[in-house]
């Protein structure tokens, strides 16, 4: 199965779940609304890592702006994803501050095939996002 036919295929199950609240359902719009949503107090509305909460940790959110420029140009998809889901930790987070996103969505949908399609499209979106924001 292509890349494209499954980000479609993770996308009409975001769509038919407690998605975004947002009228505009194209993959960015929802993608930025899941960002907002669960990284945004962090991470901040720019991905700056200047979030309402950012004040609170130390070290500071990263700036999720430059992690294709810290990975000498390539934004690594992959792990970025396995960073939201959790599978991944991030040493910068210091404690485990960051929230385990994948086993909070996995909470909110359970656990049919199309309940862990949405999860992963909820990731593969945030993803998506984040690299459509990646400053050069």
């Amino acid at each position: 199965m292509s890349v494209r036919v499954l980000r479609s295929l993770m996308l009409a199950c975001v769509l038919a779940g407690p998605a975004a609240a947002t009228t505009d359902t194209t993959p960015e719009s929802i993608g930025r609304a899941l960002y907002l949503r669960y990284c945004g107090a962090c991470h901040g509305p720019a991905g700056k890592g200047d979030g309402v909460a950012a004040t609170f940790f130390t070290p500071k959110p990263p700036d999720l702006t430059q992690i294709a420029k810290r990975n000498h140009g390539t934004f690594p998809t992959m792990r970025v994803m396995r960073l939201i889901d959790g599978r991944d930790t991030l040493r910068a987070h210091g404690d485990p501050d960051m929230p385990v996103w994948g086993e909070v969505f996995r909470e909110q949908a359970g656990w049919s095939l199309n309940q862990r399609a949405e999860v992963q499209g909820k990731i593969m979106l945030i993803t998506d996002y984040l690299r459509s924001i990646q400053e050069h």
